[in-house]
């Protein structure tokens, strides 16, 4: 028996991980590329009441990223942080702090594989303590990665 994971699967795993996992319709390569470039970043990545007002994306060892979005508030927040390794298009680990505060920034993995002729991904965010966890939790921060994901699966990537 198979998982259906059209949708995302979220998964507390442990004191310090959320384990996330989606299929898409598309082959690895065309969702590193969604993943990875911000031309296309910004066209899944921003939501209605949140504009994505910047984005910058440098996927290769020692590089960074800041990805920036507007609140309904007018007030911004962002994430941002360092790439530390990458195995395109499969796999990709960085480490995401919040507004720029450093001292509680999440490990990121996530790889890809072929799922018959799309891409299974399986992401691990790893935090530095349970509070940690449970502070990005109360966030909301995983209330809107359905809707984007499901937005990215949707793109026509060339």
């Amino acid at each position: 028996m198979s998982l259906d994971l059209t949708r995302l699967q979220t998964v507390l795993d442990g004191d310090t991980d959320i384990l996330l996992r989606r299929d898409f319709a598309h082959p690895p390569a065309k969702v590193w590329r969604a993943l990875t470039e911000p031309a296309l970043i910004r066209q899944w990545m921003a939501v209605q009441d949140h504009p994505m007002t910047r984005c910058e994306f440098d996927p290769r060892p020692g590089g960074s990223f800041h990805f920036e979005w507007a609140g309904p508030d007018g007030n911004s927040f962002f994430f941002s942080g360092p790439v530390i390794a990458v195995d395109p298009p499969h796999h990709i680990t960085h480490i995401e702090y919040f507004n720029g505060d450093t001292t509680s920034g999440a490990r990121i993995t996530t790889d890809l594989a072929p799922q018959g002729s799309g891409t299974r991904m399986t992401m691990v965010m790893r935090y530095e303590s349970a509070e940690a966890r449970a502070a990005a939790i109360a966030t909301g921060m995983t209330d809107g990665m359905e809707e984007v994901y499901g937005k990215l699966d949707a793109m026509a990537i060339g």
